[in-house]
């Protein structure tokens, strides 16, 4: 009776399993040995409403996959990755230190005219440091929350701290291309002038492949940026396409109609991979996510058998 049991349950589970892969998604998860990863996501986004850009490509070689990857699309959070970057350049250069204080304030002055503004913190996704108002907070601290748990407060006085301007600078001094950084978070006086947030598939992957060569700013401050973006806390969109515990150092982004994710994800044998995939116009975004959980999946699966 136990062994008749132990052979009813495995049965249960394997059809529950199959039941699941029937989803059309799911259907087109794990890519064919021989078909090329550009064409299996090609198929998989074909008939998805929404736009959808992306590229993946092993560490250190040209992209396997560019889909829609020049294309300029809203950044949202995923710009704070360069306001991270200029830090470390900053901190390179001396000008600011990681054990520097700021005090906390929520009022900012726009890049265009004498307007100012204020966050709402009803749109952030870190209410402590609202808390924190008029206490001095170190600027390691609050580059971690800028990052990990995608802090706009924390975003803005950075951004205010290191200068639009000289931001732009280094993205460009990296040679950069495709990531426009435009202004703060919020900014809509800038915004309604046309000054906003953009990068393309391509712009992310290479600057993602640079850091993961220890090109931004230099090689100990590129692992220092990466350790930051392993502690990622907005885990919706790559991770669940990979097997639990799988390293992703990465950084999403999110507003109405984009869900952005951008990624170094690290291979059982230590070897690494970059994607990064970008939408616009969804119109339903928890559906959008799921799409993009399959991608991730598709990318795993197929460098894992490249590995």
């Amino acid at each position: 009776m136990m062994k008749a049991r132990r052979i009813s349950i495995v049965l249960t589970k394997a059809f529950l399993a199959g039941v699941v892969l029937q989803s059309p998604l799911a259907s087109a998860a794990s890519p064919a040995a021989t078909e090329p990863l550009a064409q299996i996501m090609t198929k998989t986004v074909m008939k998805q409403p929404g736009h959808f850009a992306v590229y993946a490509a092993r560490s250190g070689q040209a992209p396997d996959v560019c889909l829609n990857c020049d294309d300029l699309i809203n950044a949202a959070s995923t710009i704070k990755l360069f306001v991270l970057d200029a830090a470390y350049e900053a901190f390179t250069k001396g000008t600011l230190r990681p054990e520097d204080t700021m005090t906390v304030r929520n009022h900012f002055h726009s890049l265009v005219g004498k307007g100012s503004f204020a966050l709402e913190q009803k749109e952030d996704s870190y209410d402590p440091l609202y808390a924190q108002a008029g206490k001095p907070v170190p600027v390691s601290e609050l580059l971690r929350v800028m990052i990990q748990y995608s802090s706009n407060l924390a975003t803005n006085l950075m951004i205010e701290k290191l200068g639009v301007l000289p931001i732009r600078s280094v993205v460009k001094a990296q040679g950069l291309n495709g990531i426009v950084f435009g202004r703060m978070i919020e900014d809509f006086d800038a915004n309604d002038q046309g000054i906003r947030n953009r990068v393309s598939a391509r712009g992310l992957g290479n600057f993602l492949q640079k850091l993961d060569s220890g090109q931004i700013v230099g090689k100990a401050q590129s692992q220092n940026m990466i350790q930051i973006m392993l502690g990622q806390k907005f885990n919706d969109i790559i991770p669940p396409g990979l097997p639990a515990g799988t390293p992703v150092a990465h950084k999403t982004g999110w507003v109405d109609g984009v869900r952005n994710d951008a990624a170094i994800v690290t291979l059982p044998d230590g070897k690494r991979y970059i994607l990064v995939v970008l939408t616009s116009d969804l119109p339903d975004e928890q559906a959008g996510i799921k799409v993009l959980n399959t991608l991730s999946h598709q990318a795993y699966t197929y460098f894992l058998k490249r590995d």
